[in-house]
């Protein structure tokens, strides 16, 4: 709908993947790209943009190689700490290059390639705190951990924490984003695990989290619990320290290594999941929310890690080399 909206076309292409282990759609995923190629460069030549930008990933592939052929101005944008192949390939034919990552910049050539760190959603890009407890119905004198599942959840990190929840909260409020599968299941063990406990209404399990929820969340939290996904750079543009926990098998072992680089600032501790056990997850939130010091660094060493409208600075190299092209 927002492609409507703001009168954009949107134009399908025909892409393989070329996955890193044996698999028969390998074979016909060579002709599929080879024809999405070939369409790819009828359909740019058609609309002959003055710039084409990519993110990565193989369904840009097609596109990115029209737009070679075509001798079409390219600016690429690479989001984790280790560029994929398609990114990395056609990264040294692009006339700019933004990284999310300082790492990332290493693997593309220097002069053309900024970090400028990753665009985020605008309307949660400042967190609120004036009202968040009350909309959030909790008490401003305790400690709030928010755990930021995304719009599936996760299953490992929902199960480590509701088992943990009995300690948890006697000294902790939890704001738990479980992922529209997952809140049933959840609220029907809550009725068991804390049916007795004096403090279960400190456990706020949502299945999905508007916006304007995430803000007050982030407004609201002294700590935040999340996977190594985009929001890691959310949660740095909110000056908030964190525990990250990887997917152990994701493609190209992204997330592991953009926990690590992250880590790396200083804004986050990185836990993984062959140890996330619920006493070990425990000690780890105990550990920096006890130490105020520790905190007011991790939070220092995420606003810098953030820096600041990549959107934007992104957004203004395309629009000028878009310019200078239609010249």
């Amino acid at each position: 709908n927002s492609l409507f909206e703001n009168n954009l076309v949107f134009v399908k292409v025909t892409a393989g993947k070329m996955r890193t282990y044996f698999s028969i759609q390998n074979f016909f995923d060579i002709f599929r790209m080879g024809w999405g190629t070939v369409k790819a460069i009828f359909q740019v030549y058609s609309i002959f943009p003055d710039v084409v930008v990519g993110t990565g990933g193989y369904a840009s592939f097609p596109v990115l190689m029209a737009a070679l052929i075509l001798r079409i101005p390219i600016v690429i944008h690479e989001s984790d700490s280790v560029p994929g192949r398609v990114n990395r390939w056609f990264g040294k034919h692009a006339l700019r290059v933004a990284v999310s990552f300082p790492e990332a910049g290493t693997y593309f050539p220097k002069n053309n390639t900024a970090h400028t760190g990753q665009p985020i959603r605008a309307e949660i890009v400042e967190p609120v705190k004036e009202g968040a407890f009350e909309y959030l119905k909790l008490n401003p004198a305790v400690p709030v951990i928010f755990i930021m599942g995304g719009s599936q959840g996760s299953q490992i990190i929902n199960d480590s924490i509701v088992d943990a929840l009995p300690e948890l909260v006697k000294k902790y409020q939890i704001i738990h984003q479980v992922g529209s599968k997952n809140i049933d299941d959840i609220k029907t063990r809550l009725t068991i695990i804390l049916e007795t406990s004096e403090y279960k209404d400190r456990y706020k399990p949502f299945a999905f989290l508007n916006p304007l929820a995430i803000k007050m969340s982030a407004g609201a939290a002294t700590i935040i619990v999340s996977r190594a996904g985009s929001t890691i750079f959310e949660i740095a543009s909110w000056g908030k320290p964190s525990i990250i926990i990887p997917i152990t098998n994701s493609n190209g072992d992204h997330q592991r290594k953009n926990a690590f680089a992250y880590a790396r600032s200083g804004a986050c501790e990185v836990l993984e999941e062959v140890n996330l056990k619920p006493h070990i997850l425990m000690a780890e939130i105990e550990k920096i929310v006890t130490d105020k010091k520790k905190m007011e660094l991790m939070s220092i060493a995420a606003k810098n890690f953030a820096g600041g409208n990549a959107a934007q600075r992104i957004g203004a190299e395309i629009v000028h080399i878009a310019l200078t092209h239609e010249k």
